[in-house]
């Protein structure tokens, strides 16, 4: 990739719109890894955390294809910003983004409601 200064106005508002994904695609990796360890040991999940997880997922979808942007050209962006998320973000965002797992709420059984369980009479 050629350097800042040297790049002409369309590279330059290409490369801003490619960074601007950046975000998106962390905050994507990190509610899904999230979700994945809340998974494997057996916490709650709940389905408002999974809403969560695939509507960034969809909006990251969208959001890529819309700027028609290649999976090198993210990762590219992503090397010269590695301060957006962990090592390999946009990889693992990428395949969420395009592989959205089905997450299963997990929620504990609540106690049972006792004032509502009692028949009331009128």
């Amino acid at each position: 990739m050629t350097d800042t200064a040297e790049r002409t106005p369309d590279e330059s508002a290409r490369q801003t719109e490619i960074t601007g994904l950046l975000p998106v695609l962390s905050q994507l990796d990190k509610t899904a890894a999230e979700l994945e360890q809340l998974a494997a040991a057996g916490k709650d999940v709940t389905s408002g955390q999974i809403a969560a997880y695939e509507m960034q997922a969809a909006h990251a979808r969208h959001l890529v294809n819309a700027a028609g942007v290649s999976t090198q050209e993210i990762t590219a962006a992503e090397q010269e910003h590695r301060s957006d998320g962990d090592p390999g973000f946009t990889g693992r965002a990428l395949d969420h983004a395009t592989h959205t797992q089905h997450f299963q709420p997990t929620l504990s059984t609540p106690a049972p409601d006792r004032e509502h369980e009692q028949d009331i009479d009128l």
